[in-house]
């Protein structure tokens, strides 16, 4: 590693980045496009392998960092194997494209100076690169960015010998990188529980939210006192499930006049399949899903919904994860309706003066969006300083200072 510049190099590894159409990637280039003073190497893999979903105008937006794009391309061998999504590698199948990624980034750590090695999940796999890498430049300081658990995930079911493997493997990576990043504070708690060493070195920085994506959005339209629309977005899957939103829907009586409209955009899910038997196209009551959406689209939609819904699992205990999506509900400074249990969410959407109701009460869900109906819709979103903790540029800048304390 040379002297450090003004504007240090940094190399940014993770295997989630546009237009691969994922949450994770469009949160990672929404930082990096936001990092003030510095240049920023991005190494991923090629498009297409972590979804066949592409999103080409989140690519061109990831693609106009300060810096370069590497995408690393594999044997047709690995990607059939990595294809399949039950197989239980651990810390994820993407562990099989490690090699290649790794000797890529040998060279280009060879080939340039760079100041600062990034790694990022989802998916953990990247972390591993990371501590290959450390071992070989022990004095390149190391920031590991975590947006999920890793060996203790409540969604990951164990496999014996490959499961103690990837504890082992994570307690390393802790234990090497001289930062660790986690977007919520019991996110955190969770990785450096028993763990005191690693409090020290470890910082929180929430997903983020970029407006300049938002600034070619359509003009609001006008208020309609009778007919409102909800729109939902993100996927659902384990014990997150859309049944007791639309439990909540049927069973909520409108004035005569009125309309309510749910709209779904997301990937498919097959609580779906049923929706225009139960909820008619000329009913008062519509639930419409409609498909995935490019990202800047469904900013834009999010802008013009009068009521955004986030459905969360049900379950025991407070809830730790920030979805990204939430985030972007916050930019978009639209009222909120959060299904969830105590915890991130319900902190956030309630400091905003959003709802929450239980993810299991059906009947709750159906109070709350009628007192909305009736006094609190057009409300827009408390947003005056909380917000701001969730701006790009402002989450760009903390991280740039935290990188600057490394060098």
């Amino acid at each position: 590693m040379a002297a450090v510049s003004i504007c240090p190099r940094i190399l940014v590894i993770g295997y989630c980045y546009p237009p691969t159409a994922s949450p994770e990637g469009f949160v990672t280039a929404k930082l990096l496009r936001n990092l003030p003073d510095c240049r920023v190497d991005v190494l991923t893999i090629e498009n297409g392998l972590i979804s066949k979903v592409l999103d080409e105008g989140m690519g061109s937006y990831a693609d106009n960092i300060n810096g370069q794009v590497y995408r690393v391309s594999v044997s047709k061998m690995r990607q059939m194997i990595s294809g399949f999504p039950r197989l239980p590698f651990r810390p994820d199948r993407w562990v099989l494209l490690n090699s290649v990624v790794c000797r890529k980034a040998r060279y280009l750590l060879a080939s340039r100076e760079y100041d600062c090695l990034v790694t990022r999940s989802q998916y953990h796999s990247a972390h591993l690169v990371g501590l290959s890498l450390k071992k070989l430049y022990p004095d390149l300081p190391w920031v590991a960015c975590f947006s999920d658990p890793w060996a203790n995930a409540d969604h990951q079911a164990r496999v014996p010998f490959l499961s103690d493997w990837s504890e082992r493997q994570e307690n390393k990576v802790l234990e090497a990188a001289d930062r660790l990043v986690f977007p919520t504070k019991g996110m955190q708690e969770h990785f450096v529980e028993g763990r005191s060493s690693f409090g020290g070195k470890s910082v929180v920085l929430p997903h983020s939210f970029d407006p300049k994506l938002c600034k070619s959005s359509p003009a609001k339209k006008p208020l309609d006192p009778n007919n409102f629309t909800l729109r939902l977005f993100g996927s659902f899957y384990g014990t997150r499930k859309p049944d007791v939103l639309f439990s909540a829907i049927d069973q909520l009586e409108l004035e005569e006049g009125q309309s309510l409209t749910l709209e779904i955009y997301g990937p498919w899910h097959k609580a779906y399949e049923n929706l225009g038997d139960s909820f008619s196209k000329v009913s008062e009551k519509r639930i419409n899903y409609l498909g995935q959406v490019p990202h800047v689209e469904a900013l834009a939609k999010m802008q013009e919904a009068d009521l955004l819904v986030l459905v969360d699992a049900p379950g025991a205990g407070k809830s730790f994860y920030l979805p990204s999506k939430l985030v972007d509900y916050l930019g978009s400074g639209q009222p909120i309706l959060a299904l969830c249990r105590e915890g991130v969410v319900s902190t956030v959407v309630s400091s905003v003066g959003g709802m929450i109701a239980d993810p299991s009460d059906a009947n709750a869900v159906t109070t709350i969006l009628k007192h909305w109906i009736e006094s609190q819709r057009g409300c827009r979103l408390r947003a005056e300083g909380v917000v701001d903790e969730y701006q790009a540029a402002n989450v760009g800048a903390k991280f740039r200072s935290m990188v600057g304390e490394l060098l």
